[in-house]
């Protein structure tokens, strides 16, 4: 009896992670589900900051909600804690913004510069947008320290008519000595209202 009771429960087990969302991906935890958004987080090697990962269903086309993603002189309109946003500069291919992003006193602000690549899977209608930090590419600012890591990525899938999945995914390291318990307070925080605000503005 024993072989068979524990073939049943591995099979249990299997099932029950093939039905928890994202508990398949290595190392994700779920942290908060609310509102129909989920967010999850896990560790990344060499790293004291977590990575995040929110996703959320918004009712909005892709074409809708990536011509938001891809706006970024707009971004500080939707986008949690951004004081400052503007393109630098886009080719068919890549795109390069500006952003800052506020830091309670006495920390300095932070300011990003974020090289982003554009896909578009033409039979799935996925849209893609993988961003990666280029630090060097505009001048640092005065009163503001510049993030020098961060990783991450949109994901836009349809799902019917006007209604799509997004998934946002990133890590960023902010530098210039904030703790990084204070830097994974937010990690949580911030998947969550980009995707609240983000459905707001495309129901504009």
């Amino acid at each position: 009896m024993r072989p068979i009771f524990m073939s049943a429960l591995y099979g249990l087990c299997l099932t029950m992670l093939a039905a928890t969302p994202g508990a398949a991906e290595s190392g994700w935890s779920l942290d908060k589900q609310e509102d129909g958004i989920d967010v999850y987080t896990r560790p990344v090697e060499g790293s004291g900051i977590k990575q995040f990962k929110g996703s959320a269903e918004v009712a909005a086309s892709v074409d809708a909600v990536f011509a938001i993603l891809r706006d970024s002189d707009n971004l500080q309109n939707w986008f949690p804690n951004t004081s400052e946003s503007r393109l630098l500069e886009r080719n068919e291919e890549f795109s390069v913004q500006y952003s800052v992003m506020d830091a309670p006193w006495p920390i300095s602000d932070r300011d990003n510069v974020l090289r982003s690549t554009t896909r578009r899977d033409a039979e799935t209608g996925v849209a893609h947008i993988r961003i990666t930090a280029a630090p060097d590419f505009y001048p640092e600012q005065a009163n503001r320290v510049r993030v020098r890591k961060a990783n991450g990525t949109w994901k836009v899938e349809p799902l019917a008519p006007g209604k799509s999945r997004v998934t946002f995914s990133m890590h960023l390291e902010p530098g210039g000595g904030i703790p990084e318990w204070l830097t994974n307070a937010r990690v949580v925080a911030t998947p969550f209202e980009a995707l609240t605000n983000l459905r707001a503005a495309a129901r504009q």
